[in-house]
C-alpha cells in the first residue's frame, strides 16, 4: 500500500499535470481563433484572385442574359477581375439557379437569380432543389422591368378601365395571352382579374415572340409584355398599350398610365434579377461585390445602356437592403399567388 504522502504528491502532481494542459488547450484555442479571425480579413482583401463564373439562368439574347452580361462587363472593369458568363437554362431558371446556389460559398461562382426562379417557383408548386429562403444570399438588385398590358388595333377599348367594361359585358369571350402558364405576366394579370371580377380566357404561349405575333394579327385580344418587347413594338399601328405594372410609370413609354392611376391602388408588380451567392459565402466578400455593383450603376454608361435595353432606373441597394428586397416581395408574391390560386396544375 503507498505511503499517504507518496499519494498526496502524486495527487497534486496529477493536478499540475492537467492544470498544464488546460492552460495548453486555452493558448492553444485563443491562438488557432485568431489566426482564424486574422485570416479572414486577409482572404477578403486577396478576393478576387482568378476568374469569377456568373451563371444566367436562361438562353443567351434575352432580356436576363443582355443586363447579365452588361453588370458582368462592369464589374470586370470595376474590380480588375475576369467574369466568365454562363447560361444555364431550364426548369423557369430553377436549373441555373441551383448550379449556383450548389457552388462552393467562396465568391468565385455567382448567379443571376430572376423573380421566378428566386420566389414564384416554389410558390407556385414547382419541386425547387435548393430552399428560396435559405440557400440564396442576396448581394444587389441587377434590374427590372414592368409588364405591359396591350390589346389587338381594333378592340373598341382606349383605356385599362374600358377594357374591364367590354370583359365584364361579355363574360369568358375574351382571350389574353402570357409568355407561359406561372409566368410573372400570368400571374399579374390573374390579379387584376381578381380584383376586377372578369372572366378572360388565359392562353399561354412560349416567348414573347409568338404571342405578340398573334396579337398582331388580331388572332388574340390581349397580351402580356415585357417592358422591352413592347417598347420594341411601340411604332407599330396593330397595338394599343393600356397600362404598364409597375407603380410608377415607364419611362420608355411614359403616356402609357399605371394600373394604379386606373384605379387599383397598390397595384405594383415588376419583374426583377437580383445578384446572388450561395448561403455560408463570406460576408466580406458579399460587401466587396455589392460595393462593386453599385459603382457600375452609378455610372452614366450604364444607366444608359440598360435605359437602352429597356430597364427601369437602377436602384442602389447595400447586402441588408437587397435581402429586405427580396423579403418583401416574397410577401408581395405570396398575396398574388394565394389570391389568384394559380399553380402548376392550373
Amino acid at each position: 500500500m503507498p505511503h499517504m504522502g507518496q499519494q498526496y504528491s502524486k495527487e497534486a502532481d496529477s493536478s499540475k499535470i492537467n492544470k498544464n494542459r488546460r492552460c495548453f488547450l486555452g493558448a492553444l484555442a485563443g491562438a488557432m481563433s485568431m489566426a482564424l479571425t486574422m485570416q479572414a480579413p486577409a482572404m477578403a482583401a486577396a478576393y478576387p484572385d482568378k476568374p469569377i463564373r456568373l451563371i444566367v439562368p436562361f438562353p443567351a439574347g434575352g432580356s436576363t442574359d443582355t443586363v447579365a452580361r452588361i453588370i458582368a462587363k462592369g464589374l470586370q472593369d470595376a474590380m480588375s477581375a475576369s467574369f466568365v458568363v454562363e447560361n444555364r437554362a431550364g426548369a423557369g431558371g430553377t436549373v441555373g439557379m441551383a448550379a449556383a446556389l450548389r457552388s462552393a460559398p467562396d465568391g468565385y461562382t455567382l448567379g443571376v437569380g430572376p423573380v421566378g426562379a428566386t420566389i414564384i417557383a416554389k410558390l407556385i408548386g414547382m419541386q425547387v432543389p435548393y430552399d428560396p429562403v435559405k440557400d440564396i444570399v442576396p448581394i444587389a438588385n441587377m434590374g427590372s422591368l414592368p409588364l405591359v398590358f396591350a390589346v389587338k388595333s381594333d378592340l373598341p377599348v382606349k383605356s385599362l378601365g374600358e377594357l374591364v367594361a367590354l370583359a365584364k359585358s361579355k363574360p369568358g369571350a375574351l382571350s389574353y395571352g402570357t409568355s407561359g402558364a406561372g409566368t410573372p405576366g400570368h400571374l399579374a394579370f390573374e390579379y387584376l382579374k381578381k380584383l376586377a371580377g372578369l372572366d378572360i380566357v388565359h392562353v399561354p404561349y412560349k416567348g414573347d415572340a409568338p404571342l405578340t405575333t398573334d396579337l398582331q394579327g388580331g388572332q388574340l385580344e390581349i397580351g402580356i409584355l415585357t417592358g422591352p418587347a413592347a417598347v420594341a413594338q411601340a411604332k407599330s399601328d396593330k397595338l394599343k398599350y393600356l397600362a404598364v405594372t409597375s407603380g410608377v410609370r415607364y419611362p420608355q413609354l411614359p403616356d402609357v398610365p399605371t394600373v394604379a392611376e386606373a384605379g387599383y391602388k397598390d397595384y405594383n408588380i415588376t419583374i426583377w434579377n437580383v445578384l446572388v451567392a450561395p448561403a455560408g459565402t463570406d460576408p466580406a466578400v458579399i460587401a466587396t461585390l455589392n460595393g462593386a455593383m453599385n459603382k457600375v450603376f452609378a455610372l452614366e454608361s450604364t444607366k444608359e445602356t440598360l435605359k437602352a435595353q429597356g430597364f427601369l432606373p437602377s436602384v442602389f441597394m447595400s447586402p441588408e437592403a437587397a435581402a429586405a428586397f427580396v423579403a418583401s416581395e416574397r410577401k408581395a408574391w405570396e398575396t398574388i399567388v394565394g389570391t389568384t390560386g394559380v399553380t402548376l396544375s392550373n
